[in-house]
């Protein structure tokens, strides 16, 4: 079995009855792949866990062909990995993969907040103070319950997506909507242990920003959330860098 290739750009026009069928195979392979971002996401499956394709199509109630097909597309994305014998795997991280991927993640951010910052008609919405004092509450739920923590993720997800969408550009949120998905699933299963300083400093970074931003000061507003992303970059290095026993 080899890695599975793109298909060729250049196709002869199709018929109505071929492009019905293409249509219906690229909904089973939209399908497969939620469902296998699902699991890297969600089931945090260990980094080097074989893909369980045959599982994935019994599941979805389809042959494995679209299930490959969308296993294929993101393994062209570095989220999964391929080996000779063991087949698709969960991709290891590596240490110069995380640190690209966040200096990529601040450019994006930072840029949008420049550009908000340009913008003194416009004001931060009133969700951002709300998303801060709903990771608030998340932050105690997950230390209390493991479980929880997700949704504290989550939270986290929809504020750096919120610092976007100030941004105004619809191609600079799909942009930071591609690379949140690469930077959570490199971190999946690999992050630090779940304690209240840690989740704590992440909501006074998060609530500092959006303080800075209410106040007017978009310049600090900036500044703060370019110094969060390299904590958590610098932080999340540094874990994976620690030798495994």
């Amino acid at each position: 079995m080899t890695p599975p290739k793109a298909a060729s750009a250049r196709q002869e026009p199709a018929s109505p009855a071929t492009a019905s069928a293409s249509a219906s195979d690229e909904s089973l392979e939209s399908r497969a792949r939620q469902a296998l971002v699902d699991w890297l996401t969600k089931e945090h499956p260990a980094p080097g866990q074989p893909v369980p394709v045959r599982e994935f199509a019994r599941r979805l109630g389809m042959s494995r062909t679209p299930v490959r097909s969308a296993v294929g597309r993101l393994y062209e994305r570095g989220l999964l990995a391929y080996d000779p014998v063991s087949g698709f795997t969960v991709a290891i991280p590596s240490l110069s993969s995380i640190y690209e991927l966040f200096e990529l993640r601040l450019m994006l951010e930072s840029h949008a907040l420049r550009l908000f910052a340009e913008r003194t008609d416009r004001e931060p919405p009133a969700r951002l103070r709300e998303l801060v004092d709903e990771a608030d509450e998340l932050a105690r739920q997950s230390v209390e319950d493991h479980s929880r923590y997700i949704d504290f993720r989550e939270n986290d997800s929809r504020f750096h997506r919120a610092m976007v969408e100030l941004g105004g550009l619809p191609r600079l949120l799909e942009l930071h909507d591609d690379l949140h998905l690469s930077i959570h699933v490199t971190r999946t299963g690999m992050e630090a242990p779940i304690t209240a300083a840690r989740l704590n400093t992440a909501v006074s970074e998060h609530r500092a920003v959006v303080d800075a931003l209410e106040r007017g000061d978009r310049q600090a507003a900036r500044d703060l959330l370019e110094a969060h992303i390299l904590r958590v970059r610098d932080q999340t290095i540094a874990f994976l860098a620690r030798p495994r026993i």
